[in-house]
C-alpha cells in the first residue's frame, strides 16, 4: 500500500506558514508528500523541500457555480492521478471543494481540518445566511461518510461538529492549532519603555477586528502619547471582509503612533520589541499569531471568541473583551500599558500555556499519529 499523502490548501503561503513543519515530519517518517495549492509565487519554495507540488487553478474571489465546478474537477483530476492513501483538507474552502471532488471515491482516507468557520458564519446578511444553511447541510451529509475524519482546533468547533453536524465522537480529533516552535520563539524580558508597544499580527480584514482595534487605539492615544501600535500583515483583497487600503492610509494619517508594517518576515524580532500582543478577532481556529506571542512571553489582549479563548485566558495571561467593543478594548489597552507587573505575570503564564500542549512538537506528533492510525485502516 502506498504512503502518498496529499495536502490540499488554498494558497502556497498558507502551507508554508501553517503546515510546512508537519509535512516535513510526515516525509521524514516515510510519507510521499504531495501539495496541491494555488501558486502565488511561493510554490517553488515548497518544491525546494522535496515535496511534489501541483498548481491549483483557483480564484477565491470568483464564487460562480461554473468556476467552482472547474476547481472541483481540477482537484479531482490531480488527486486521482496521485492515488493517495490520505488526503488532508486544510481550512474551510479546501474542505468544501475537496469533499466535492472526492464524492464516490471511498478508498481514500480524508481528514478535514477545520481551522475556523470563516466569514460566512459571522455574516448577518440574509443571502449569506442561506449559503451558511446550505454549507451546514453539505457538511452534515458528507461528514457521515465512513472515510472522513475531522480535526478541530478548539472546543467550540468540536461542539459544532458534535451537536450541529451530528458527527460521531470517534471521528473528531482536537489538535490545538498548528503549533509553535518553542525553541525558536523563546521567552524574553520586556524591551525598555516608554513607549509601550502593542502589536497586531494578522491579515487586514474586518473579521480580525482591525477597525475596532484602530478605533480603540485612537481613544487611548488621546491621553497616552507613550504608546505605539504596530500592525503587521497584508490586506487580503480576496476576502469578503477585506480592509480598504484607503481606510488604512486615512487612519494612519490621523495618528502618528500607528505604524502599518505590511508583511513581516521576522515575526520573532517583532515580538521581541513588543510589550503586548493584541487580536480583537470575531472568530478563530486557534490563532498562530497569539501562539507565537505567547511563546515569546507576551501578555495578550483578545476577544472572548472561539479560538482566541483557547490561548487568551482572562485574568490568567490575558484580558479578554467582547466582540467589536472599542470602548472595552481601549480600557484593556490602557490598563495593561500602565501595569508592568501584570504584564510580566501574564507573559510567564502565556509561555507556560504554550509549553503544556501547544508546542509544534506536540501538535505534529498528534497529527502524525492520526495519519498512522488511518493508514493502517486503508
Amino acid at each position: 500500500m502506498n504512503k502518498n499523502l496529499v495536502y490540499l490548501v488554498s494558497e502556497d503561503w498558507y502551507f508554508l506558514s501553517h503546515r510546512l513543519s508537519l509535512a516535513k515530519e510526515a516525509m521524514r517518517v516515510g510519507y510521499d508528500v504531495h501539495v496541491v495549492c494555488k501558486d502565488t509565487g511561493m510554490l517553488c519554495k515548497i518544491k525546494d523541500y522535496g515535496f511534489k507540488c501541483y498548481e491549483l487553478k483557483s480564484n477565491r474571489s470568483n464564487t460562480s457555480l461554473l468556476n467552482l465546478i472547474k476547481e472541483i474537477l481540477n482537484i479531482r483530476s490531480i488527486i486521482k492521478n496521485i492515488n493517495p492513501s490520505i488526503v488532508h483538507l486544510v481550512a474551510f474552502r479546501s474542505i468544501l471543494l475537496g469533499l466535492s471532488s472526492l464524492i464516490l471515491i471511498n478508498n481514500i482516507k480524508i481528514i478535514a481540518s477545520i481551522t475556523g468557520l470563516g466569514s460566512i458564519f459571522l455574516s448577518k446578511n440574509l443571502k449569506v445566511k442561506f449559503f451558511k444553511f446550505l454549507i451546514i447541510l453539505f457538511l452534515f451529509i458528507n461528514f457521515k461518510r465512513k472515510n472522513i475524519n475531522i480535526i478541530v482546533q478548539n472546543k467550540d468547533d468540536y461542539n459544532f461538529c458534535l451537536k450541529t453536524l451530528n458527527c460521531k465522537k470517534y471521528k473528531i480529533f482536537i489538535v490545538r492549532g498548528s503549533g509553535v516552535d518553542i525553541n525558536y520563539f523563546k521567552y524574553g524580558e520586556e524591551p525598555p519603555s516608554p513607549p509601550i508597544v502593542i502589536t497586531f499580527v494578522g491579515r487586514l480584514i474586518k473579521d480580525k477586528g482591525v477597525e475596532t482595534l484602530i478605533n480603540a487605539f485612537h481613544i487611548v492615544s488621546k491621553t497616552n502619547k507613550n504608546i505605539n501600535l504596530l500592525i503587521a500583515g497584508n490586506i487580503d483583497s480576496l476576502n469578503p471582509s477585506a480592509i480598504n487600503r484607503k481606510y488604512i492610509n486615512s487612519e494612519l494619517s490621523k495618528n502618528k503612533n500607528i505604524s502599518w508594517l505590511g508583511e513581516v518576515s521576522n515575526i520573532k524580532a517583532l515580538w521581541e520589541k513588543s510589550h503586548i500582543a493584541i487580536l480583537p478577532s470575531r472568530r478563530e481556529g486557534l490563532p498562530k499569531s497569539l501562539l507565537e506571542a505567547a511563546a515569546s512571553g507576551k501578555a495578550i489582549i483578545a476577544t472572548d471568541v472561539p479560538g482566541c479563548r483557547e490561548i487568551a485566558i482572562n485574568n490568567v495571561n490575558a484580558i479578554t473583551v467582547p466582540i467589536d467593543n472599542d470602548i472595552k478594548l481601549a480600557k484593556a489597552i490602557e490598563y495593561l500599558s500602565k501595569n508592568p507587573q501584570v504584564r510580566k505575570e501574564y507573559g510567564l503564564k502565556s509561555r507556560e500555556l504554550v509549553e503544556e500542549d501547544m508546542s509544534e512538537e506536540i501538535i505534529i506528533n498528534k497529527t502524525i499519529s492520526i495519519y498512522e492510525n488511518l493508514y493502517i485502516k486503508v
